[in-house]
């Protein structure tokens, strides 16, 4: 019985350091593997997992990303924060989130731009058909009609529906 307890006690010490050496053995092999698995996701797939984005649909992300800078720069130059800055700065944000996504591969920013592009191009055909003013058409082109096109141009392409939805 002497024995016994002093193999025990020669062998770990107290009872309990066994279940405690398992559990930190756990312990840090899952930590490993959230680490790794965290690098593995920031590693770009292969082309075999993920499709190519082609070279269009990143250059209709910058044009979105500075014509947005654009428009935002000159609202906040006027220093006016009335309802019609906060009228215009929807379509703004919108832009501005759309190019992010897509510079990121992002599958939310296919499908915010793509159901951006369908509500520009009905709010600037409501404003040329319904609207009345010296301007309505070529702000109507020029605010929501050109950038649908941009987007809807970049995007609808199977080769980048592919990309991006991964179908």
């Amino acid at each position: 019985m002497n024995r016994t307890s002093n193999t025990r006690s020669a062998s770990s010490g107290t009872p309990n350091h066994d279940a405690i050496c398992e559990l930190y053995g756990w312990l840090q092999t899952f930590v490993e593997s959230l680490i790794l698995s965290g690098l593995q996701y920031q590693v770009t797939p292969s082309n075999r997992l993920a499709p190519r984005v082609p070279w269009y649909v990143y250059a209709a992300a910058i044009l979105l990303l500075g014509w947005a800078s654009v428009l935002l720069i000159a609202w906040l130059s006027l220093e006016r924060f009335d309802p019609l800055f906060w009228k215009a700065m929807v379509p703004v944000t919108l832009e501005l989130a759309i190019g992010c996504g897509l510079l990121l591969r992002r599958r939310w920013g296919w499908l915010l731009g793509v159901a951006t592009a369908v509500l520009f191009i009905v709010n600037g055909l409501h404003s040329i058909i319904f609207v009345r003013g010296e301007y309505v058409v070529i702000d109507a082109l020029i605010h929501r009609l050109v950038p649908a096109t941009v987007i809807l141009v970049a995007l609808l392409p199977g080769r980048t529906r592919r990309a991006f939805l991964g179908e």
